[in-house]
């Protein structure tokens, strides 16, 4: 009889997980379908910051590499520019009924089957024209040394509170940092970096222009640094495999049906669960790019923005 009630509640548990796995990945959607079947795909996860994307967007253009699919999505909302804008590069363009980044994400992913490698940017993230092929040769070279299993692999990122102690010590900025803000803590929150406008405008415009910032860091070839606290993934590379064993990107439907914010829970997923199974995440040290804001610095940072265009 035990052997009975323990396979029926094994069998339970295993419908369960399936269906929740079904969830992650269910949505109507609108799909611009430009697809090569490539190895890598980039998407990139746009639409309620506006007033950065001609920054953005011609960087990203500048800086994609070769032999990638690229795909532009945007949670919750269709939008016209963004999709024309899709176009004229050959990108493909997904939109989804459902206001949830984690959600758009996975159906984008779903939607690249050939896809083993992932890159994820987020419309805030100000790359330089090697970022990208630079974080994704570190991510490459990683895999073949084996000596770490990454869960993701990210550049350096100049607001960011994992990245901003690091980089600021190797432009020899870090007394100058914490003479005005205090001690230069890593850590989520909770400090100047990641809640101060004032901080993060003092970083841009001591790490703008990012292209001479970043010839400074390609000397430095280590290892990569790896992320002692949970990172904030404004741009990270993935290996599909570990996106397939953390069950996908969490999709939480009662807090969607309650309408209220499910923001951060893709990031929370990918950090505790590169923990957990020790496949860190590392940045490396010689690929460069530039994080606008965080959410408490976003309102600063945008008349910034407004006031010093040359700087982004």
């Amino acid at each position: 009889m035990a052997n009975i009630v323990s396979g029926a509640y094994d069998a339970l548990k295993s419908f369960a997980k399936q269906r929740e796995l079904e969830s992650n990945l269910r949505d109507s959607y609108k799909f611009a379908d430009r697809r090569n079947k490539a190895d890598t795909v980039v998407i990139i996860l746009a639409g309620y910051k506006r007033p950065l994307w001609p920054k953005v967007f011609s960087r990203l253009e500048r800086a994609m590499p070769d032999n990638v699919d690229v795909c532009v999505m945007t949670a919750g909302l269709f939008d016209q520019d963004l999709s024309d804008m899709s176009e004229r590069n050959g990108w493909s363009y997904l939109s989804t009924r459902t206001n949830d980044v984690s959600l758009v994400q996975n159906v984008a992913i779903s939607l690249h089957p050939h896809a083993k490698t992932l890159v994820k940017i987020d419309e805030d993230i100000f790359v330089t024209t090697n970022t990208l092929s630079d974080t994704l040769a570190h991510y490459h070279h990683l895999r073949a040394a084996g000596i770490v299993d990454a869960g993701f692999v990210s550049p350096m990122l100049n607001v960011n509170g994992v990245c901003y102690r690091p980089l600021l010590t190797q432009l020899e900025l870090l007394e100058a940092f914490e003479a005005q803000f205090g001690v230069a803590r890593i850590a989520t929150l909770g400090i100047a970096a990641t809640d101060d406008a004032a901080a993060a405008r003092w970083i841009w415009e001591r790490t703008a222009p990012l292209e001479q910032t970043v010839a400074r860091l390609r000397r430095t070839q280590g290892p990569g640094l790896l992320t002692p606290v949970q990172f904030s993934i404004g741009l990270v590379v993935m290996p599909r495999d570990f996106w397939e064993t953390i069950g996908y990107l969490p999709v939480k439907r009662h807090m969607l049906a309650m309408k209220k914010s499910t923001l951060g829970a893709d990031e929370e997923r990918i950090c505790r669960m590169a923990t957990f199974l020790a496949r860190p995440g590392v940045v490396c040290e010689h690929a460069l790019a530039g994080h606008f804001s965080f959410g408490r610095q976003y309102q600063g940072m945008l008349k910034f923005f407004e006031e010093r265009p040359d700087l982004f």
